[in-house]
């Protein structure tokens, strides 16, 4: 059947509102937009996004598409580097089926949908001491759809294989027969000739492997992991032993057969120990050597970086010596008390002391300090964007894979071949199954880059087939950049298979057309715009992202808003929804390998729109004369108008006003309100602000409107805590340091501030501040004034700025502590967006785990935005509610009595999501009172002396 592309998109949009309801269907420039990319060098805008929640959605889309001759391709959480989750019809999204269906802990499977993230699924897991094995490096955000359909296998295959190697049955959604559950059927089983008379395209499948099973069998590639073509060779190894092995060929297909609802995987024991070594080669050669050895050891993880991969990434990053010409990771497990990973370590220390190494082994066997190790390898691939400003790592040949002896041969060919051209490049991988991943860096909008990437394409592919006997796919898929390049590597009559398969299951041809079989050149569908840009489009932000995480939609998304905000055809008025829902909360500045501050576009994107009603708010604090006596007088009156009736009326008189504001912006009648100051703070410590008069050196405290307005305890404690350390400071005049007005899009507003508070604290030595959004501000002044006559000023501020925090971790003093509870007390620690954006995220957790008579428990998920995000509580209270029920689970499975954060904000948040069931402490205030707790422990003692 011909494909049938509509003239107006809107005709299949509207069709599909009509079957499944208008929520779930999306055809607006912002959608379109974001859903034009993933993780590949391509794009290709669809006609309809379908946010499916269900069998039935599924089912009713394919059938429509079908119906219409309309390409629909499957997509969960774009992170493919090969373009098979982009398509010119319907993308049909899965991650909002993102459940765990069902746990067997006896039989280790699990049955879960395709939606769910990979890390979530191994943090659930956990609790079990079970785990998935397969684990791709794109792990923290990948999902299990994906995996399946690329068959993905990661670092650990040693040990844990492919996913193929994982999966027991899969849930189907055919176009030629509905759904089917593709199990291994036993051929002798009268269930299998059944299943095969109610999907024909199974009969045909089988005749079709017995009749050429000695073909199959002699293209099979003799390397370790091939996810090339259809995996017609474990169908043939399936018959082998009687069975007719349908997972097997689904997995990997890459959505071009059918589309996946559910599946379930087999799980192992998670080890009960680990260690992770890194090894800096001085000879390449060397390296290929010893694996052999070291494979001997039975590693889980065997990977490598070579010299080039290490220039590129920065070898003083990450702490690589200057002569390694190749750094190898590896990875042990210990799966009970028989195997000591000690005499291991000092096994393979052995082994790897007869090559000559640039440095020390360094062994991990920490959580933490095994994660660091890890760190430059898994963040590899968006860290190469920051190399050059045209130059970037292009996926073209980046997944090869050749006998794991010859790992070292192919590296060296492949420096040469890159040498040779003068094209920097990048080669990594899993040395210990012979899969290399190779990234050129290269600028395809100049032709000379161009030119040698077609060639370089053509050669090292033909190489690995012929001179290494390899696959030119181990683990990512073939997607749109090898699918040409299919038939080359089987041959035409095994080709032929492949295309008698895709007609069996799909014959409207409809399902992700140009993916996996196709004869359309790589080089077609190529962004080269958005190759100029420094975005990766990992989707490594999309794993923060407090509002993906609800939404579960590309343009509700960190990298689905970098495409929308940069796009040339973007406007406010067709981006409005999607540009006002981010939090500015910076998680994704904060984990972005290639250094992108998705949150400061889109601040600037609002400073074309500066929101009007927030800026009279916002006018009107910068004249505290005004604003104090107001704020004031409804402190006085809190008792009176902050009752269930007199809010029910406040909510709905502020509801004309709070809309010039958002669409959704209230006063919430539910919301546990911050309680007023009826004196501020300022008025509370006259002395410091006297001291301030005049005052040069010494120490400032930057209190913020929280802390100043708020009778929430934390200036106080702050001030006390610094008493406690010695220190008399200083409060000097203050204005707002600008996080709420500059995400309202009010910049002159931001900066006149800026300049106010930049004056004022000029002849300060340290900048003491308490809360976490204040601290990134005033950090980040220098950004503020780039390039203007303040900036020189404001980076000589930026500098002296520290959270209480880090203060009291550095400070040469160390005041006496005790608990005030007779007994242990269970504490956690919520991490501040900001804070961590700002650089603090040890001083916190190492000060409160120091305290006695506390038991500081590592919350799951500490890092996450908890939906505050100062005003968008009010903003939009139903989202940020949405966003803190998982903060709140991880909180309840802590078991804390008290939650510690570090900003006024977050406090504000946690109070009125937990509602008293466990206490909100600023980090300044537990530490308050374990020093008042110790001298009253002393005074104690002196009188009864």
């Amino acid at each position: 059947m011909p494909l049938i592309l509509p003239e107006r998109t809107q005709a299949v949009a509207a069709d599909l509102r009509r079957l499944i309801g208008r929520a779930k269907v999306l055809d607006d420039f912002p959608t379109l937009t974001a859903y034009a990319v993933d993780a590949s060098i391509y794009r290709v805008t669809p006609q309809a996004v379908v946010l499916v929640d269900s069998e039935d959605d599924i089912q009713r889309v394919v059938d429509y598409a079908v119906v219409r001759g309309v390409p629909i391709t499957p997509r969960a959480a774009g992170t493919n580097l090969t373009g098979s989750a982009i398509g010119s019809g319907v993308i049909l999204d899965v991650s909002r089926l993102n459940r765990v269906l069902e746990l067997n802990r006896e039989e280790k499977w699990v049955r879960v949908q395709p939606g769910l993230v990979l890390a979530e699924l191994n943090q659930y897991l956990a609790r079990y001491e079970l785990l998935f094995g397969p684990d791709p490096s794109s792990g923290e955000m990948c999902k299990l759809g994906g995996m399946l359909a690329n068959n993905s296998s990661g670092p650990h295959t040693l040990r844990y294989g492919s996913v193929k190697d994982n999966v027991f049955r899969l849930r189907i959604y055919l176009e030629s027969g509905g759904w089917l559950e593709a199990r291994p059927y036993p051929l002798a089983d009268p269930a299998c000739e059944q299943v095969c008379s109610s999907y024909p395209a199974l009969r045909e499948v089988l005749a079709l492997v017995r009749r050429h099973s000695a073909l199959i069998q002699a293209k099979r590639p003799s390397v370790s992991k091939n996810s090339c073509g259809y995996n017609l060779f474990g169908l043939v190894e399936g018959l082998e032993q009687g069975l007719f092995d349908l997972p097997k060929l689904f997995v990997g297909s890459e959505g071009t057969l059918g589309i996946i609802s559910e599946a379930t995987l087999r799980l192992v024991d998670r080890p009960k120990a680990t260690l992770t070594a890194l090894i800096h080669f001085r000879s390449l050669e060397e390296v290929g050597e010893a694996v052999p050895q070291l494979l001997g050891l039975s590693p889980s993880a065997l990977e490598v970086m070579d010299a080039n991969t290490l220039d590129l990434i920065g070898r003083a990053r990450y702490g690589i010596p200057a002569d390694a010409a190749a750094t190898l990771l590896a990875e042990m497990d210990a799966d009970g008390e028989a195997t000591d990973l000690k005499e291991t370590a000092e096994r393979m220390a052995a082994i790897c002391r007869r090559y000559r190494l640039a440095a020390d082994l360094a062994v991990a066997f920490d959580r933490d300090q095994r994660d660091q190790l890890w760190k430059a390898r898994k963040a590899l691939y968006p860290t190469l964007y920051r190399f050059d400003a045209k130059k970037k790592p292009i996926n073209f040949v980046d997944d090869v894979v050749v006998r794991a002896d010859r790992i070292g041969e192919l590296i060296r060919y492949l420096e040469e071949f890159f040498r040779g051209r003068r094209i920097p490049v990048a080669i990594f991988g899993h040395i210990g199954n012979g899969n290399a991943h190779i990234v050129p860096l290269l600028d395809v909008n100049d032709e000379r880059d161009f030119a040698q990437m077609v060639e370089s394409y053509h050669d090292i592919h033909r190489t690995v087939l012929g001179r290494f006997g390899g696959s030119i796919c181990g683990e990512h898929g073939d997607g749109r950049v090898r699918a040409a390049y299919v038939r080359h590597m089987f041959g035409e009559e095994l080709y032929e298979l492949f295309v008698r398969v895709k007609r069996a299951f799909d014959p409207a041809g409809i399902l992700n057309p140009g993916v996996k079989i196709s004869d359309v050149p790589f080089t077609d569908h190529i962004d080269y715009v958005r190759l100029s840009k420094p975005c990766a489009t990992c989707a490594k932000c999309n794993s923060v992202c407090p509002v993906y995480d609800v939404f579960q939609s590309e343009d509700m998304s960190s990298r689905g808003w970098f495409e929308i905000v940069t796009s040339k055809d973007y406007s406010y008025l067709n981006s409005r929804r999607v540009v006002e829902a981010c939090l500015n909360c910076k998680s994704c500045r904060t984990v972005c390998p290639a250094g992108v501050d998705v949150a400061e576009l889109i601040l600037r994107r609002r400073a074309e729109h500066p929101n009007r009603a927030a800026g009279l708010i916002f006018k009107l604090h910068a004249r505290p004369w005004l604003f104090e006596p107001l704020l004031k007088l409804a402190a006085r009156t809190q008792w009176l108008w902050d009752r269930p009736g007199a809010r029910a009326w406040l909510e709905r008189l502020s509801r004309p006003f709070m809309r010039l504001i958002a669409e959704r912006a209230r006063i919430p009648r539910e919301m546990v309100l911050p309680k007023l100051a009826r004196r501020h703070l300022r008025e509370r410590y006259p002395e410091l602000v006297e001291r301030a008069c005049g005052g040069r050196g010494g120490v400032a405290y930057f209190h913020g409107c929280a802390a100043n307005y708020f009778d929430d305890g934390v200036g106080d404690a702050v001030i006390a805590v610094l008493r406690r350390h010695g220190v008399e400071p200083a409060l000097p005049p203050q204005r707002c340091s600008g996080t709420p007005i500059e995400t309202y899009g009010h910049v002159n507003l931001v900066k006149e501030g800026a300049r106010f508070n930049l004056r004022s604290f000029a002849s300060y030595d340290t900048i003491i501040t308490g809360c976490a959004s204040c601290t990134l501000m005033l950090k980040d002044y220098p950004k503020l004034f780039a390039g203007e006559p303040e900036q020189q000023a404001a980076e000589r501020l930026a500098g002296k700025v520290m959270h209480i925090s880090e203060f009291v971790a550095n400070s040469p003093k160390v005041p006496a502590t005790r608990t005030a509870s007779p007994r242990l007390r269970r504490l956690t620690y919520h991490s501040s967006c900001h804070l961590r954006a700002a650089g603090v995220t040890k001083e916190p957790r190492r000060i409160l785990a120091a305290l006695p008579g506390v038991e500081f428990v590592e919350m799951q998920d500490a890092d996450r935005c908890a939906g505050g995000a100062g005003t968008y509580i009010v903003k939009d209270y139903d989202t940020s509610q949405k966003i803190f029920e998982r903060k709140r689970r991880v909180i309840e499975q802590s078991g804390a009595e008290i939650v510690a954060t570090s900003c006024p904000a977050c406090m504000i948040q946690l109070t009125n999501g937990l509602r008293g069931r466990v206490q909100i402490k600023h980090v300044a205030q537990v530490l308050q009172e374990a020093y008042e707790a110790a001298g009253q422990a002393d005074e104690g003692q002196g009188s009864g002396t």
